[in-house]
């Protein structure tokens, strides 16, 4: 378990992470990494939803997860404060029974350079079984973190048997066509992240053309420019695929980062204001 700093929250309980000779582990995990700045998580709630349709799949729940978690986050960020992490949220089930722990995970955001000139990304032939719900997929994970380590590579764009990019390992892909229309696989192929679900509001607010149809690993080339949406990246421009390169300054990418980035303030907003509620 990578998780990284002094406690985790298990089971409602704060706990020293040198206490644990052994993480929680079952038959299968349903997860969420959120960003949080100064202690408050982005977008609690759209997480919140996403991890219990993603149990409501396989399991009925009686506990209320939302507060367990609520509580949890606070207490961890009690315990160990940092300006700016992801935190990962795991359930995992045993039969019908379930743990929840909750850790501070190594995180890595996009430098200034990054998002000035873009990054490099990577093709990787896989897919996923389930993309609608985020479960815990351990044999892709560490090797497609091998494959970037090793070719110096932001992120790995899948690719499916039928040679579709459909999303990022741990992101979601758009591609900017000539005209100003952008390209992104329909729903049905990929995790539907929440930073894409918001990107693409915004887009349609914009009156800008959105075409849910997912690009051909060989069509890749025709497009002026592209971006990745997700919780570390929010929303970024694409420098090369496999070589092939991108136009970084696209004004249309950073208007949408810029549009973003207010929606993350409201929500810090909103959960600050949710918190005094309760």
């Amino acid at each position: 378990m990578d998780c990284t700093g002094n406690y985790i929250w298990l089971d409602g309980a704060i706990v020293a992470v040198s206490d644990i000779e052994e993480f929680p582990s079952g038959e299968v995990s349903f997860y969420e990494v959120i960003r949080t700045r100064a202690g408050v998580p982005l977008f609690f709630s759209d997480h919140m939803n996403r991890l219990n349709d993603g149990i409501a799949t396989r399991y009925e729940l009686q506990d209320d997860i939302v507060a367990e978690v609520r509580a949890g986050m606070k207490a961890l960020a009690k315990h160990e404060r940092h300006d700016e992490i992801n935190v990962r949220v795991t359930v995992t089930f045993s039969g019908y029974d379930h743990t929840l722990h909750i850790c501070y995970i190594p995180s890595s955001y996009p430098s200034e350079t990054m998002i000035r000139e873009g990054v490099p990304l990577i093709l990787y032939h896989a897919e996923r079984l389930d993309p609608g719900v985020k479960t815990m997929n351990n044999r892709l994970r560490l090797s497609v973190s091998s494959e970037l380590a090793g070719r110096n590579a932001y992120e790995a764009l899948l690719v499916n048997r039928d040679g579709f990019i459909t999303e990022g390992s741990r992101s979601n892909i758009f591609f900017v066509a000539e005209n100003g229309a952008i390209r992104t696989a329909p729903d049905s192929m990929v995790l539907s992240g929440i930073t894409r679900r918001y990107v693409t509001d915004i887009i349609r607010k914009e009156g800008i053309r959105l075409v849910y149809e997912a690009v051909k690993e060989s069509d890749a080339g025709r497009f002026r420019s592209a971006f990745i949406t997700g919780t570390s990246p929010m929303v970024l421009a694409v420098r090369s695929i496999e070589g092939l390169q991108f136009d970084v300054a696209d004004p249309l990418i950073g208007r949408l980062r810029e549009a973003y980035s207010l929606l993350v303030e409201q929500s810090m907003s909103d959960y600050k204001m949710e918190d005094e509620a309760d």
